[in-house]
């Protein structure tokens, strides 16, 4: 009977263990952001999104500058993971000639999105939606997150599929490179 009793504790202290370590054995590091350069750079049709307190802009309210569009959702997973990110280089370019447009696609509205951003902490990303999803149809994007880097002639000029790590050195110097 001890014996098993014994046995008993070693396991769940094993259980307790590797749930612990987990984290820090399995997790996942997001890959550098590299967008892929467009040898021609493509027009992009405007389209409307709005911002947390309804105002509709439209892409073109944005020109003469770089454009930084995420297209994303609350659900998203691998959204969830690089959104942290972003926010971090939406500072490290504060100032600069680069707007980061973070176009979420959630239907139920501006609140979920700004509930996400407190949840995770995220001060200073922007809060734009679009519920109809019109930026995904515009820019030809098929599954989230997408970012599609636009020039100020609004011009798509990159695109990278999937969540990025955005904050690290490598990523912010392959952004300058295709904006020079």
């Amino acid at each position: 009977m001890r014996t098993s009793f014994i046995t008993f504790l070693i396991l769940i202290g094993s259980f307790v263990a590797v749930a612990n370590l987990y984290p820090i054995l399995f997790t996942r590091e997001l890959p550098v952001g590299k967008f892929a350069r467009l040898d021609t750079p493509r027009e992009v049709p405007d389209f409307e999104f709005s911002d947390a307190e309804g105002q509709t802009f439209n892409l073109a309210d944005f020109r003469d500058q770089y454009l930084f569009v995420n297209v994303w959702a609350t659900w998203c997973e691998p959204c969830r993971e690089e959104m942290p990110a972003l926010d971090q280089l939406t500072r490290d370019l504060s100032g600069q000639n680069i707007r980061i447009l973070p176009i979420s696609i959630d239907v139920t509205g501006a609140g979920t999105v700004e509930r996400f951003y407190r949840r995770y902490e995220l001060r200073d990303l922007p809060v734009y939606i679009d519920p109809s999803q019109a930026v995904m149809r515009s820019l030809n994007v098929f599954g989230i997150p997408t970012t599609v880097l636009i020039d100020p002639d609004g011009r798509e000029i990159g695109r990278m599929p999937g969540p990025a790590q955005w904050d690290r050195e490598e990523s912010i110097q392959h952004l300058r490179e295709i904006m020079n």
